[in-house]
């Protein structure tokens, strides 16, 4: 008879006889689907993976976690797994890996794992970026209006918040923090868009707007890092993340509860999203999950593209230089958006920084069935290889974006020119995602930066960067931030 201490005794071995058998089960099942095996990351600690774990919480409070994982491709493929705190995680550089997972079977990957239980803390379970199936098609259907044509090209809702960007910039040639003011700016003119009204945190920032701020930036880093770092780390009692949390949710129904008891005052926009929100039935917890979906969306990684524009434009002058002619060739002060759209070097100045900063810099997804991703396998990693059922796939756009063999010994470099050298890129090339989930903001984003990037270089003829010679460090939470900011100088245009 088994006693509680026999079976004590026996469960390692138990645990370790049924690990040989799945594995001997899923090697015979990878070749007879034609798959090859997958490159392993060699842990001191191959049970729970506590040495990568440990090296991966230090970048993230170092902020060096994309250059490590970089650095991981390089050394040890660019599909390979890890193991964070017991679990295996799929990492892949592959953009046709990258195709399937958000194209072709998009599917087979809904949102779920880490990052769903991360993200659904802080936006909602009905968020666009929390959703699936049905579902996710009535939540991106309710955002789509937003940035239609129309709206996306109305440039006079912008205009004033860009006024007041540029209107606190020193004039005297004094450091400020680029990053910090258009987190600003982005915040008023993404308030605006959304709700009819402006935080005006530019001009006059309340005592709210400053905790919301403060919140929003800390729960969407709380829920990166366990996004990043596992399952186990939900299960931990955190006061703080649950209170901010709160707060920020909190702050935006405040701002629906005003809107509703407005609705029948005049508004600065004929348009408004929480308007259309709330005509189509949804509650304020719905409510509350869009906005703060399209506050990430139109707001946070706006932000942060236009501050990756200013960092290189800063360390690159000549490249400044061609950019304000073609700006200043422009006899109209107030551009229209085909205006905007046919600069061609401006495009390829934001397309550069893009391509370097990618704001959304990683994602993941795990398949409801096992099935095959294109590559990864094999020595050379170029052959197919089978993803068990539920197994988390993580990529890297930071380093898919920096493959010297995709785009040359210079990937690493700022250089808006190789966008006019016949590059034909696809699926290598993804700042706003892609396949049917892809940005619904893109074009919104886009043709902010434009704008901000052409009122400014008519306003300034120069920058400079003015924060030290060393690494570039990212803060990785829902989107990606410069950790020190982006400390500059500008000098007016004298003319």
């Amino acid at each position: 008879m088994l006693t509680p201490t026999t079976l004590l005794l026996f469960s390692p071995l138990l645990y370790l006889l049924s690990l040989v058998i799945r594995t001997a089960l899923y090697r015979l099942r990878v070749r007879s689907l034609g798959c090859s095996p997958v490159a392993i990351y060699p842990h001191k600690d191959p049970i729970l993976g506590l040495d990568l774990f440990r090296d991966t919480l230090r970048a993230i409070n170092t902020h060096t976690l994309l250059p490590l994982w970089d650095a991981r491709f390089k050394r040890y493929g660019n599909t390979h797994y890890t193991l964070t705190l017991g679990k295996w995680v799929l990492m892949t550089n592959e953009p046709e890996n990258v195709k399937v997972i958000l194209g072709t079977k998009m599917a087979e990957w809904p949102i779920d794992g880490p990052r769903l239980h991360a993200s659904v803390q802080v936006l909602g379970r009905k968020s666009v970026f929390t959703t699936n199936g049905a579902q996710w098609r009535e939540a991106r259907g309710m955002i789509r209006p937003s940035f239609v044509r129309d709206q996306v090209a109305d440039l006079h809702c912008f205009a004033k918040h860009v006024a007041n960007f540029l209107n606190a910039i020193p004039k005297d040639g004094s450091t400020f923090d680029m990053q910090e003011l258009l987190l600003s700016m982005t915040m008023d003119s993404s308030t605006d868009f959304l709700l009819g009204y402006s935080t005006n945190s530019l001009l006059e920032p309340s005592p709210e707007a400053e905790q919301f701020l403060e919140d929003f930036e800390y729960t969407s880093r709380e829920a990166a890092k366990k996004s990043r770092l596992g399952t186990l780390l939900h299960l931990l009692p955190n006061g703080e993340f649950r209170a901010a949390v709160t707060r920020v949710r909190e702050y935006v129904r405040a701002y629906i509860r005003k809107s509703q008891a407005e609705k029948t005052d005049k508004k600065e926009r004929d348009y408004v999203f929480l308007h259309e929100i709330l005509k189509s039935g949804a509650d304020e917890e719905h409510a509350i999950d869009q906005v703060l979906s399209v506050i990430i969306a139109g707001r946070d990684t706006t932000a942060a593209a236009m501050t990756a524009c200013f960092y290189y434009l800063a360390r690159n002058p000549e490249v400044v230089q061609k950019l304000r002619k073609e700006i200043l060739d422009v006899e109209d002060e107030m551009p229209t958006w085909e205006q905007l759209k046919n600069m061609r070097y401006l495009n390829m100045v934001i397309k550069e920084a893009l391509r370097l900063f990618p704001p959304a810099s990683t994602n993941s997804r795990a398949p409801v069935k096992d099935t095959v991703l294109p590559r990864g396998g094999g020595p050379d990693g170029k052959q197919p290889i089978l993803v068990p059922k539920g197994q988390v796939v993580r990529w890297s756009l930071y380093s898919l974006h920096r493959r010297k063999d995709i785009w040359g010994e210079d990937a690493y470099e700022f250089r808006p020119e190789r966008w006019d050298e016949n590059l034909r890129v696809g699926w290598e090339y993804i700042p706003f995602s892609g396949g049917p989930r892809i940005c619904l903001g893109q074009q919104f984003a886009l043709t902010q930066i434009e704008y901000a990037l052409f009122k400014f270089f008519r306003a300034f003829k120069s920058i400079e960067p003015r924060d030290d010679d060393g690494p570039l460090l990212l803060r990785t939470n829902l989107t990606v931030t410069f950790a020190k900011g982006c400390l500059i100088s500008a000098t007016p245009d004298s003319n």
